[in-house]
């Protein structure tokens, strides 16, 4: 028994109406979509069908045994939450992309991989209730920078946009969210310490992802537990980035620098406000004709294999809005590099990021048995009176980064608890922060040499092995050499960086030149090619 059946049977013993209030109210069986549209007077339902050819009415209630009533209040009077008025005809994709673009570009100054992004995500908005997971559109910059415009101009177009800041309460964001599951903007959303806070914290972590209810006690009836979905699109502005990382990771970022253009109108005007009216009742037609149309889990090989999974997210809840158009998944498939780029860069020049240069600085040197004070004193980690800081203070961080427990070992005549390097969880840590993986490589040879010393083999062959990769330049056949290496790197990577092998070599000191007359010389024998420009692939 669904969830109407119990409504009905509940209601149906004291032989009372059951309504439900909604903006929104979709029959999938039926192909018919009703939103809630506001002429300034009154709302009511406008319906759309397509089950064989298009057709629009208008109706106050929906009756399918439960009725379905539109929602009433003084967030709509107050324009708190703007409603398309009717579904106004737009022509083609083309036409509306350029039609959005053409008045963010007369309202907003950002760059054109921005302007872009941001069409895509006010379509998707539109048709968000299809996927499984959202990222948000955050402007960053300091006070007079263009935050609040961005809002404005990219917000009021967005699906049933719900205008507040970050002065308001958790309890009636909750509220308007569940209410109305339309796009939240959140201006100044820079949250001081405390449990309010923490609430929208809480809205904006859990309302990324379908499914994630915020649960909260009723205050009359303390049995009563709520329930509350913050899953919708979020348009935030903030002056500093989230001390939350997950929040932080979960924003599509545009810094915000002020603009130097003339033409741009300093306030909004009747037109600004006649536009997004007409703009949001365009893109009310085109979310009809396309919510069914949209497959979530449509496969579309962009060749993005090496995209973190958060960033694979994005790219699920985007590609399928525009898969038939090659220009515009090489648009986004450039934008999206570019942003994991910008993602590893931040992480880079965060504490976490530090420690791991560290860490790759002391293996580079062909250290193996690292602590928390040689990470420290490589990487002159102080606190704020300039003084080294304790082994202590990296512990949290080294756990966060996937280090287990610390051994205690005897290394150059001293004890000294040293973290634990796996191979497998190095490679993939320093994938994670960009730096050369190839030096996990040299500490396994190391450690491999180590160990069969220790079981009393012949230390002459065993030495012969490293020397694969140190004394490479006086052997007679370093072609051989080369494609031991490259064998060697296809065993962690799929297609290999010709950076990574120059890394090695070079730690070898193998000319350059040597290793690409070696390179080219397996490219002519069939054994490597390359799949794109810098990059070599196994045959």
């Amino acid at each position: 028994m669904n969830e109407l059946d119990n409504l009905k049977e509940a209601f149906g013993k004291k032989k009372k109406e059951i309504v439900i209030y909604t903006s929104l109210h979709i029959n999938e069986e039926n192909k018919t979509i009703a939103e809630q549209v506001y002429d300034g007077k009154e709302s009511k339902f406008c319906i759309y069908a397509s089950n064989q050819e298009e057709t629009i009415t208008y109706s106050d209630e929906i009756n399918e045994g439960v009725i379905y009533k539109p929602h009433f209040g003084e967030e709509i009077r107050k324009k708190a939450i703007l409603l398309p008025t009717k579904p106004e005809e737009y022509g083609t994709d083309e036409e509306l992309d350029k039609e959005i673009k053409d008045f963010i570009n007369e309202w907003l100054d950002v760059p054109p991989d921005v302007l872009q992004f941001a069409v895509w995500n006010i379509k998707r908005s539109w048709v968000y209730e299809r996927f499984h997971t959202l990222n948000y559109l955050r402007a960053l910059g300091d006070t007079g920078q263009g935050k609040s415009r961005f809002l404005d101009t990219l917000g009021y177009i967005h699906y049933k946009p719900i205008a507040t800041s970050g002065a308001s309460t958790a309890a009636p964001v909750f509220r308007i969210i569940d209410k109305w599951h339309g796009t939240l903007i959140m201006d100044e959303a820079d949250f001081q310490k405390s449990d309010e806070a923490q609430d929208i914290i809480k809205i904006i972590n859990q309302g990324y992802e379908k499914g994630r209810y915020v649960m909260r006690c009723d205050k009359e009836k303390k049995n009563r537990v709520n329930f509350f979905d913050p899953f919708c699109p979020k348009i935030l502005a903030t002056r500093k980035a989230f001390e939350d990382k997950a929040v932080e990771s979960r924003c599509i970022t545009q810094v915000m620098v002020g603009t130097y253009r003339r033409d741009i109108n300093w306030n909004l005007n009747d037109r600004f406000w006649e536009q997004t009216q007409t703009l949001r009742n365009k893109l009310l037609m085109w979310r009809f004709r396309n919510y069914f149309k949209i497959d979530p889990d449509k496969k579309i090989d962009l060749d993005l294999d090496e995209l973190e999974p958060r960033v694979q997210q994005i790219v699920a809840s985007f590609i399928s809005l525009f898969g038939d158009n090659e220009k515009q998944l090489q648009q986004f498939k450039k934008f999206i590099l570019n942003y994991q780029g910008e993602l590893i860069e931040e992480r880079r020049d965060s504490f976490a990021g530090m420690v791991v240069n560290g860490i790759h600085k002391l293996i580079e040197i062909g250290k193996e048995d690292i602590s928390a004070k040689d990470i420290i004193e490589e990487e002159q980690i102080t606190n704020k009176k300039g003084h080294l800081i304790s082994s202590r203070g990296l512990s949290s961080t080294l756990k966060s980064l996937g280090f287990g427990k610390t051994k205690q070992k005897r290394s150059d005549g001293n004890n000294k608890r040293c973290i634990p390097l796996n191979p497998k969880h190095l490679i993939h840590l320093f994938k994670r922060y960009a730096y050369d993986v190839t030096v996990v490589t040299v500490v396994t040879e190391q450690r491999k040499i180590k160990e069969e010393a220790v079981q009393g083999e012949s230390g002459g062959n065993r030495m012969h092995r490293y020397n694969r990769y140190t004394d490479t330049h006086n052997s007679k056949d370093i072609t051989k050499n080369i494609l031991e290496i490259i064998n060697h790197l296809s065993n962690k990577l799929d297609t290999i960086p010709i950076e990574n092998i120059l890394q090695t070599t070079q730690k070898a000191h193998i000319p350059n030149e040597k290793v690409e007359e070696a390179i080219e010389y397996l490219k002519r024998e069939g054994l490597i090619y390359e799949p794109r420009c810098g990059f070599l692939k196994k045959l």
